[in-house]
């Protein structure tokens, strides 16, 4: 699990599973972007659903909605946003909200990101149609 702000972490669906065990850093929520959510889920935690793919294009409304949901959530709590393997979703999501948010723009943002989650990889397309949506 990676804290990329002070509200704001990334992980894999692996890391997240073990929020059920222990949850050190007291996330409220997760956002799961892939297919798979969570086995079990910590006790207190909001768990939302937005399942999108890191080799198509995201649509204008779900890139609203997970945005709405980042910026609602992080507001009362600490959120975690969580894909697979924790590097191609989950990063660009965080980035994509540092932008939203005024921070930095997505390419500054998602440099930030790399350089605390070493293992980040960039999907061209979903990148694209995020920086679309920016606009």
């Amino acid at each position: 699990m990676t804290q990329i702000w002070e509200r704001l972490f990334i992980s894999s669906l692996a890391e997240t599973n073990k929020l059920a065990e222990t949850n050190r850093h007291r996330i409220t929520t997760v956002i799961s972007l892939c297919d798979a959510t969570p086995q079990r889920a910590a006790r207190g935690v909001n768990y939302l659903h937005f399942p999108i793919s890191d080799t198509h294009p995201i649509t204008v409304g779900t890139f609203d909605r997970i945005m709405d949901a980042v910026a609602e959530n992080i507001r009362w709590g600490k959120l975690l946003v969580h894909c697979g393997a924790g590097s191609v979703r989950a990063p660009l999501i965080a980035a994509s909200y540092m932008d939203v948010c005024g921070y930095k723009n997505i390419d500054e943002a998602l440099a930030e990101v790399s350089a605390l989650r070493p293992i980040t990889s960039v999907s061209a397309v979903l990148l694209n149609s995020i920086k679309k949506h920016l606009r």
